[in-house]
């Protein structure tokens, strides 16, 4: 029986050109992926431009500000802000502005809690041990920060906090300083439906009553601002 032949399969030759299929998608992608990158990184230079505006004489996040210090925020700007936290780092901007040339300057830790603005200042700044009367120089710094305050947006509760060393009551004590840095408050201007008061004795410490630094800390006055 005569052996049958193996059909002889043809020849395949190699497309010296098939490469550049595969290149063409590589550089496609790149083209793709840096157009992406341009897209994500230009600005809407129309709404930086708007919102600039409003703070061109301030320093702040979007603006280098056209002087080297702080200035205020008017009240018109603050109306139109919406987000809760962008209200409070605008306010502390503000506190910041006021207080930069008063007797408090350097003595105010601003501070942001959530959707709060505590301004804290320590309480051997404002008065002697055991006492609760405001010096006349703190205090005009303090009518100064009010005046500011009045023409802002919020509410305003004034909190003292006190300790068992400062010979004592430290719950009396603490709500008379409160008592005693609220009235300037209202002389200043802020309206008394805005402001509220508290005094809460040793009871919130902030710090460790282990060390002198700690109990310093917890020994204050707090104006907290808040929607």
């Amino acid at each position: 029986m005569a052996r049958r032949r193996r059909k002889q399969e043809p020849e395949v030759k190699p497309d010296p050109e098939a490469w550049m299929t595969t290149f063409a998608d590589l550089i496609s992608l790149m083209l793709t992926f840096f157009i992406l990158i341009v897209s994500m990184s230009t600005l809407d230079k129309t709404g930086l431009q708007d919102i600039s505006t409003y703070f061109r004489k301030a320093v702040s996040v979007l603006h280098g500000g056209t002087r080297t210090e702080i200035e205020i925020i008017p009240p018109f700007v603050l109306q139109r802000i919406v987000s809760p936290q962008e209200l409070m780092l605008a306010m502390r901007q503000n506190c910041h502005a006021v207080l930069r040339k008063s007797a408090l300057r350097h003595k105010v830790k601003a501070v942001i809690v959530r959707e709060e603005l505590y301004l804290r200042i320590p309480n051997e700044v404002l008065f002697p041990r055991g006492g609760t009367r405001i010096p006349s120089r703190y205090r005009q710094a303090l009518f100064s920060l009010g005046r500011m305050l009045a023409e802002m947006p919020g509410r305003i509760r004034v909190q003292g906090h006190a300790g068992w060393d400062e010979g004592r009551d430290p719950w009396r004590l603490s709500i008379a300083r409160a008592a005693a840095v609220l009235h300037v408050l209202e002389q200043a201007g802020v309206p008394p439906e805005r402001l509220a008061l508290a005094g809460y004795g040793p009871a919130k410490p902030i710090s460790t009553e282990r060390t002198p630094w700690g109990r310093a800390r917890n020994r204050r006055v707090e104006i907290v601002i808040y929607r």
